[in-house]
């Protein structure tokens, strides 16, 4: 468990530093992920030289369990032939190898046990970093729309303390001024352009309307010249 408890340090550590650091978190994730998969590959080096451990372990259990059962069979071949000293020899061999053979056997399930718990907290790391990598990309995103929006808060700020609103208040107000002067020159331009006697005649120029006052008048004329 301690092998596991350092990975998942080093994991903590490099999320913390991604936080509490003034540094770009993109560039932090992937050197997160680089230092993780370095991490990923010690821990699997490790893991497999603990397998290889194990496996010295059962062969020397293997070895001390074929020893004690070969001095045992010698031990019954002194004693068929009558030879107790040399049998008693060949059972105190058989015992040393039987009592190292449990020490081999208390040593390889403990080491066993170790071994799995080792592979478990490689593929929870290996777990861990196929995480991130799948969220690698939702982070960059959330963290471009973050400043986006923080360099547009800091834009709209900086406008209002230069007092750039105020200015462009002030230009709409001042031209639409000049359009109202522009309007009031162009209208007595047309009003005092020329003859103003022409122009009152000119107002009366032929119309639907006025073509029938005219006719009105002419008929009222002969009207009057047949009474006089």
């Amino acid at each position: 468990m301690s092998l596991l408890s350092r990975f998942i340090a080093v994991v903590r550590s490099n999320l913390n530093a991604l936080l509490n650091r003034a540094e770009d978190p993109a560039k932090m994730l992937d050197q997160t992920l680089i230092d993780m998969e370095a991490a990923f590959r010690k821990a699997k080096d490790q893991v497999a030289r603990s397998i290889a451990d194990q496996r010295r372990l059962e062969k020397s259990l293997q070895d001390q369990g074929s020893e004690a059962a070969k001095w045992g069979e010698r031990a019954l071949q002194a004693v068929q032939k009558g030879d107790d000293d040399l049998a008693r020899e060949a059972l105190r061999r058989k015992h040393e190898h039987q009592r190292m053979a449990a020490q081999f056997d208390q040593e390889t399930h403990a080491h066993t046990e170790n071994v799995e718990q080792l592979r478990a907290g490689l593929h929870d790391l290996e777990d861990k970093i196929a995480e991130i990598r799948r969220k690698k990309n939702l982070l960059i995103s959330r963290q471009r729309r973050a400043e986006a929006q923080t360099q547009i808060y800091q834009s709209l700020e900086g406008i209002q303390d230069a007092g750039a609103l105020d200015t462009i208040e002030r230009m709409e107000a001042k031209i639409e001024e000049m359009g109202h002067l522009a309007d009031a020159r162009r209208q007595l331009s047309d009003e005092f352009r020329g003859d103003s006697l022409e122009r009152k005649f000119d107002q009366l120029a032929p119309g639907k309307d006025v073509e029938s006052e005219l006719l009105e008048m002419k008929q009222r004329l002969r009207i009057d010249d047949k009474r006089g």
